[in-house]
């Protein structure tokens, strides 16, 4: 070895094998230093930014504490004035009592009235007496008042100087929070800086590799799959790009690093074809996979002629306590597979979950439970949809949910739809209309619709409730909390005290068919979330929602094949009208936004 490192010329001349050995252990060894480097700053990341959580958390705390504060010290004065304006008026009422009663008319009168000398005297004595009486009692009197001003005084002084002193306290703790606030941020910045200057060194070093002697043949570039990729959605990129644009974040107490200037910014990455094409290949076999589930739901609510060979199905009938059932059945298969598959995923998922149990956060606590309600009730009534009418118009209907999340994120944060927009919700309601117009003897089932409209406003409203919770929680472990708050809103339904019509009925031969279907539905749901989450990975939500839009046509496409029920033409036209308005409303939000992070994966739950 030191041989080799004293006349590295010599052997590389001689040795062309040792020589590509020497470099590709040299690659290997940077490769391995740069995965280190970034697990550390990873985690370096991650850490910050639950730091700077629970900052912001402490200094809403410390906001609120000191407006209670404020109430409580006009409470309190409240509280005081009524009491010292009875101990003040209790003094000034003891103080004039104990002045000395002046000469009144009365006394006067019983002055005798002849011209004697005692009358004489008193007659030149009395104005003097009323004077020094009127006097004293003027000067008691001031001092009365000037000792009630002084009291005055002193206790609104002292009541001044608390609330000062409270005022400047919450001021300095407010003030140390900010600062910690920039000091996160700006460490934050600087981790992204180093981060970048570290893959571009090592963009560099991977284009311009060592030199070998001229002997030797240059070495092939490494495969791409050897190659890091940096997808430019991620995560923790844009939450700290955000948070350094942020006012406050104008002059950080930590100096930023400079950019290296002789390091030259890398081109932008793509992914490969080959990842695109799997990725849109994965999110079609999801979207295929739903389809058949609604297929499989169909034929357990209705007997059916299974490819025209067969009957088969039936085991229950359409109602709402047979929809509870399935769907109870169907989480008890899921929840136990979804648990083992997310930890696999995102082995972070029950430190995530625990950090949200003890986060006391109760507005969070009511946006998840009330996403897990709606999407319980969305499954519901999709379910007691597919029993009355056809799976392609049931999922059709259904497929309003991105119009009435458009119109509900009009009305909740003001984001006015434009003229496109409105044109694609006018294109998606005419087709929606025209599908369930009745043509012949074809009449669609009161109930059936209403259940398939009422199915996507809630899934629209759980949408939502997504969104807002998607800045706080991973979209892994917020799907799980969802399918246990699904697997519980259910069960206490079935065991609660339900009227008798909504009450499920099961044939004692039917139970092990319906237990295999149930083991069915929970196994497509694994393929399909498993299979939508890897393709999102590859070709990002924004494309996949686009290709989540061939729901309603997959939906009919399986219906006519598996169990022989074919649209009218009418509603054919009307089915292309939902989908091509759907799909062009997800074009249209990844023509806007092409970088924009991963928003909740609505389709998996389905």
């Amino acid at each position: 070895m030191g041989q080799r490192d004293l006349q590295p010329e010599n052997v590389g001349a001689s040795d062309p094998q040792a020589a590509e050995a020497l470099l590709r252990s040299m690659t290997q060894d940077i490769e391995n230093l740069r995965q280190n480097l970034v697990v550390q700053l990873s985690q370096d990341v991650e850490r910050l930014q639950r730091e700077k959580a629970q900052l912001i958390d402490d200094i809403e705390r410390l906001k609120t504490q000191r407006q209670q504060q404020i109430v409580q010290q006009q409470q309190l004065v409240q509280q005081i004035t009524p009491a010292l304006a009875n101990q003040l008026q209790e003094l000034l009422r003891e103080q004039i009592n104990q002045l000395p009663v002046p000469p009144s008319v009365s006394d006067r009168g019983t002055m005798p009235l002849d011209g004697s000398g005692g009358a004489g005297e008193r007659q030149g004595s009395m104005p003097l007496s009323r004077d020094t009486a009127a006097s004293d009692y003027n000067e008691n009197a001031y001092r009365l008042i000037a000792s009630l001003d002084s009291t005055l005084r002193t206790t609104f002084k002292t009541l001044q100087q608390d609330l000062s002193s409270y005022q400047s306290s919450l001021s300095q703790q407010l003030g140390h929070m900010y600062s910690l606030e920039q000091q996160g941020e700006a460490i934050l910045e600087a981790l992204v800086s180093r981060l970048r200057e570290e893959i571009q060194s090592e963009s560099l070093v991977a284009k311009n590799p060592p030199v070998a002697p001229p002997t030797v043949p240059p070495p092939s570039p490494l495969p791409r799959r050897e190659r890091l990729e940096y997808p430019e959605n991620n995560h923790n990129h844009s939450t700290v790009a955000s948070s350094s644009a942020q006012p406050g974040a104008t002059m950080p107490l930590v100096p930023e690093p400079e950019p290296p200037a002789a390091i030259p910014k890398p081109p932008p990455r793509t992914q490969p074809a080959s990842k695109v094409q799997l990725g849109f290949l994965l999110v079609l076999l999801s979207s295929l996979a739903l389809s058949f589930l609604n297929i499989v739901i169909t034929v357990i609510l209705n007997k059916s002629r299974i490819f025209g060979v067969f009957e088969q199905g039936g085991f229950i009938s359409p109602s709402v306590g047979n929809s509870l059932l399935i769907l109870w059945l169907r989480m008890l298969v899921v929840v136990p597979l979804m648990t083992g598959l997310t930890t696999i995923l995102y082995p972070n998922m029950w430190r995530d979950i625990k950090q949200f149990a003890q986060s006391n956060d109760q507005p969070l606590f009511l946006k998840v439970i009330g996403s897990g309600f709606f999407l319980f009730v969305s499954q519901v009534l999709i379910y007691m949809a597919l029993g009355p009418i056809s799976p392609g118009v049931a999922i059709t209907i259904f497929f309003i949910y991105p119009i009435v999340t458009v119109l509900l994120a009009w009305l909740l944060f003001g984001d006015r739809p434009s003229s496109f927009r409105s044109a694609i919700i006018a294109c998606v309601l005419l087709g929606v209309v025209l599908i369930m117009v009745p043509t012949g003897a074809a009449k669609l089932s009161g109930l059936g619709v209403a259940a398939a409209a009422g199915s996507g406003i809630a899934f629209a409203i759980y949408v939502i409730l997504t969104q807002m919770c998607a800045k706080k929680l991973h979209p892994i472990p917020f799907s799980w909390i969802n399918f246990v708050i699904i697997l519980g809103f259910s069960g206490l339904s079935l065991a609660g005290p339900l009227p008798e019509s909504w009450r499920f009925e099961v044939d004692p031969a039917m139970w092990p068919n319906l237990i295999v279907s149930s083991v069915i539905l929970g196994a497509i749901t694994l393929v399909s979330y498993l299979f939508n989450n890897i393709g999102i990975s590859l070709i990002g939500a924004a494309r996949a929602s686009i290709l989540g839009a061939t729901g309603p046509a997959l939906t009919a496409l399986l219906a006519l094949v598996v169990i022989q029920r074919a649209l009218l033409p009418l509603q054919m036209f009307g089915m292309l009208l939902v989908t091509l308005g759907v799909a062009a409303l997800s074009f249209e939000r990844l023509r806007q936004a092409p970088k924009t992070p991963q928003t909740a994966r609505q389709a998996q739950a389905k």
